[in-house]
């Protein structure tokens, strides 16, 4: 109560600073001047001095309705004594003095109540935000969203002061955990409940253990994928082991679908990390993943014109200039739906799609609004509800991600994309919106993305590539990167259905190779010959040559897709060097797999 009297007091203090010197001019025809001169600069210093420090006090929570009322009375009240039974006692004849002299009396208690209290938030802070509290962050990602939101975590707490270690899961020993007191954890999910790469370790040993962590308060942030059926399945494992060793959670498990821009759970994380004492205004400073770039299509060309499968098309658009990614990384494209769907939709529901909208930060047309949303899920708004209100609450086209397949030294960001065909025909929405829908030179809404799970590493170590289908596109980036360094000891396996028609990229790597950029070059069409052989098959082959560059310290990089190629590659390496070594090579980053 007493602070916010001093509150509202410090407003009366600047109201009468104003007031005063004009009272005393027109009614006290300067009598006594140099003693309320006087008077009036100690007066103005110590409401100065208690201004100052305002910011330094703890906030005070506000009050509401009769609470309120009942305050400023006694306030009121006690302000009324002191003017009818202690300002006659004042010893200046001169009625501004007279108020000068009791202002600075209220001034010099606000100001002691202000240093006390600004001392107490100090104690308080300092009990709370001890340098020495020490948080570990642990992180498993696959695809690099995870341990940005990491990253950004641990950066927000280290500027509050607090001691932070962030650690990949297949670094975490039992030993640390149960050294811990407090942990973050931001896990994804790999395929179809998988723990990611840099977690697999983690995960099989994590079992065996028994000890308890009844000391640790932990919170979990689990990524995933809902248009997968174990959506945030590692997230929910690792909640539940913890749980099972005695560990107390801080709060409920958090789901975020990575695909969703807006989801709620980065605003419950923050809060989060909020009530933890994290810095805000980092937070503030460091958005997550969420530099939105338009970009031009500049141009596209079917890749597999007499393909037997679907039609796959490159893609490239031009950046604003300044735009940087490294090989390796993605591209989230924020797909629209093609203008005869959205016409549709008006046409169904009688609504003008010309009229003007607020959506997004921008004023734009209805129907280009529309275009972002699922229409499928869309309901008409109601009669004379405000158009902006009703599109917040609809929801969008999820994100679609994608391999960079170009180097910013090309000029142009490329990709690969493989046309999505439902049953009824219709195209996918990403696929459709990058392959048919968008005309040239019409702006395509993205953000790059960092991958640094992929990326190539600082040495000119030898490095075996392998992909299948439009993985290849990821793949084209590091080798454009490698030749760009001038590492030319690289080995290039690809798989695809026929060497006439699915043979991508097939002249850069052709030059690479003529050039002496690509050492060996292991082909895997599974159409060209009556029995089918596949990517795994042309690796099983090189079993002597893939143990001999994996002794001069080769890594190996996957591309492409999960189910069939990633995984049956995965087996044939624990087939040729056992699943110790292919354990090591995780671990030492020298086995980088991007597979969807």
């Amino acid at each position: 109560m007493l602070q916010r009297w001093q509150s509202l007091l410090e407003k009366y203090h600047l109201l009468a600073l104003l007031l005063l010197p004009l009272h005393y001019a027109y009614f006290s025809a300067y009598q006594q001047l140099y003693q309320t001169i006087g008077l009036y600069l100690l007066y103005l210093a110590l409401v100065a001095a208690s201004v100052w420090l305002k910011p330094r006090t703890a906030a005070v929570t506000p009050v509401r309705g009769f609470a309120r009322l009942e305050q400023y009375m006694l306030l009121t009240l006690l302000l009324t004594l002191l003017w009818l039974f202690y300002l006659p006692q004042s010893p200046f004849s001169a009625k501004a003095s007279q108020w000068v002299w009791l202002n600075s009396q209220l001034a010099v208690m606000g100001l002691l109540l202000r240093i006390y209290w600004a001392k107490q938030t100090t104690i308080t802070n300092t009990a709370t935000h001890k340098p020495t509290d020490h948080w570990l962050i642990g992180y498993a990602s696959q695809s690099g969203m995870a341990l940005q939101l990491a990253k950004r975590s641990a950066s927000q707490l280290q500027s509050a002061g607090f001691s932070v270690q962030l650690a990949e899961l297949n670094q975490l020993t039992q030993q640390q955990l149960h050294q811990s007191s407090k942990a973050l954890f931001v896990v994804s999910t790999y395929g179809e409940g998988e723990p990611p790469d840099n977690a697999s370790q983690f995960y099989q040993l994590a079992q065996q253990w028994q000890q308890s962590f009844n000391q640790l308060q932990f919170a979990v942030l689990a990524l995933g994928d809902r248009s997968y059926q174990q959506f945030c399945a590692f997230g929910h494992w690792l909640h539940g082991w913890l749980h099972s060793r005695d560990a107390k959670a801080i709060r409920p498990l958090l789901e975020l679908d990575s695909a969703d821009s807006k989801s709620p759970a980065l605003t419950q994380w923050q809060q989060l990390l909020t009530m933890l004492g994290a810095d805000t205004e980092t937070a503030a400073e460091q958005p997550v993943n969420d530099n939105w770039l338009l970009a031009g299509l500049h141009s596209r060309y079917i890749a597999n014109p007499a393909s037997s499968g679907l039609p796959c098309y490159v893609v490239k658009l031009q950046l604003p200039a300044g735009s940087h990614w490294q090989a390796g990384d993605l591209l989230d494209v924020q797909p629209e739906n093609s203008k005869c769907a959205v016409a549709l939709w008006l046409t169904r529901h009688g609504i003008n799609g010309c009229q003007a909208v607020h959506y997004q930060g921008r004023h734009v047309p209805l129907c280009w609004a529309l275009a972002e949303l699922e229409l499928d899920k869309v309901q008409p708004p109601a009669s004379g509800s405000p158009l902006a209100d009703w599109l917040k609450l609809q929801p969008r086209l999820q994100l679609r991600s994608y391999s960079i397949a170009s180097i910013p030294d090309e000029g142009y960001l490329q990709l690969l994309v493989r046309q999505v065909q439902h049953d009824s025909g219709a195209l996918g929405i990403g696929s459709g919106w990058l392959t048919a829908w968008a005309m040239e030179q019409q702006p395509v809404q993205l953000r790059l993305r960092q991958h640094t799970q992929f990326h190539l590493p600082d040495d000119a170590r030898p490095i075996i590539f392998i992909a299948n289908g439009t993985g290849i596109a990821g793949i084209r980036a590091l080798l454009a990167e490698r030749v760009k360094r001038g590492q030319r000891d690289n080995w290039l396996l690809f798989g695809e259905r026929r060497l006439d028609s699915d043979f991508f990229f097939a002249r850069d790597i052709q030059l690479w190779q003529q050039q002496g950029f690509i050492r060996h070059c292991d082909l895997a069409f599974s159409q060209q010959q009556a029995e089918k052989y596949y990517v795994q098959h042309a690796l099983a082959a090189q079993r002597a040559r893939l143990l001999d560059w994996l002794a001069q310290g080769a890594a190996i990089y996957v591309c492409g897709s999960l189910e069939g190629m990633g995984q049956a590659v995965h087996q044939t390496l624990l087939d040729t060097i056992g699943s110790d070594a292919l354990a090591q090579l995780t671990q030492q980053g020298r086995y980088r797999r991007d597979l969807y």
